[in-house]
C-alpha cells in the first residue's frame, strides 16, 4: 500500500477511533449516577454545584437525562446514600439504622426512594420525615428505622420497592444550610446506615 494510500487511512482510523473514544466516555459520564464534582461524607455523596452555573457539563446532561430537579444554591443541599456506612448496597428487604448527628440547617427532611429517584409505592406508609416533626434523642442526633415492615421508633417503609429486594436510595436534604461549599462540606458529619438484618 503506498503512502498516498496508507496516510488517509491512518488519519481516519484515528478520527473514527477518537470519536467513538469522545461519545463512549460521554455516554458513561451520562449514565454514572455520581457526578464528577461529588463529595463523599461516609455513605452520603453531596453534589454542591448541582443546580447552579457551575455544574459540570456531564452533570447537567446527566439530570436532563433523569429529569431531576436539584435544589438551587439558595434553597439548599441533597446527600443522597447508596450503602449502607459498610459499603453494601441499600436493598429494600433489609432492616436499616440512621443514627447521628445532622449538619446545621434550618430544615432538613430524611426519604425513603427508589434506586432512580422514584418515589416508592408504600400506600399509607410514611417514606420520608422531616426535622420539623421528628422527636430526637438526648444529644440531638436522631435515630431512625428504614425497613419493609412496621418497627417500633421512627420507622420509614421500604417496601413499595419493584421488588422485595430492589436497591433503593436514601436522600438527606438540607434547606436553608451553609453546607453549599466545598469547605463546609467537609466539615459536617452524617449520620452512619447500619445494617441490622435483611428479611
Amino acid at each position: 500500500m503506498t503512502l498516498a494510500i496508507r496516510l488517509p487511512l491512518t488519519l481516519l482510523g484515528l478520527v473514527a477511533a477518537g470519536f467513538g473514544i469522545g461519545m463512549g466516555s460521554a455516554w458513561y459520564m451520562t449514565q454514572s449516577i455520581q457526578p464528577l464534582d461529588a463529595i463523599e461524607l461516609g455513605s452520603w455523596v453531596a453534589s454542591p454545584n448541582a443546580g447552579t452555573p457551575d455544574a459540570d457539563p456531564y452533570s447537567r446532561a446527566r439530570l436532563a437525562r433523569t429529569g431531576e430537579l436539584p435544589l438551587g444554591s439558595g434553597e439548599g443541599l441533597a446527600l443522597v446514600a447508596r450503602t449502607d456506612s459498610s459499603g453494601r448496597g441499600l436493598q429494600s428487604d433489609c432492616i436499616y439504622r440512621v443514627l447521628g448527628q445532622t449538619p446545621q440547617a434550618r430544615l432538613w427532611t430524611l426519604s425513603v426512594e427508589a434506586a432512580d429517584g422514584r418515589a416508592l409505592a408504600s400506600g399509607d406508609n410514611i417514606t420520608a420525615v422531616g426535622s420539623d416533626g421528628l422527636f430526637r434523642q438526648g444529644d440531638g442526633g436522631l435515630n431512625v428505622i428504614v425497613a419493609p415492615t412496621p418497627q417500633a421508633g421512627i420507622w420509614l417503609a421500604s417496601n413499595g420497592a419493584e421488588r422485595s429486594d430492589s436497591p433503593i436510595r436514601l436522600v438527606a436534604r438540607l434547606y436553608d444550610t451553609p453546607a453549599r461549599t466545598v469547605t463546609a462540606l467537609t466539615n459536617f458529619v452524617m449520620p452512619t446506615i447500619s445494617r441490622e438484618r435483611c428479611l
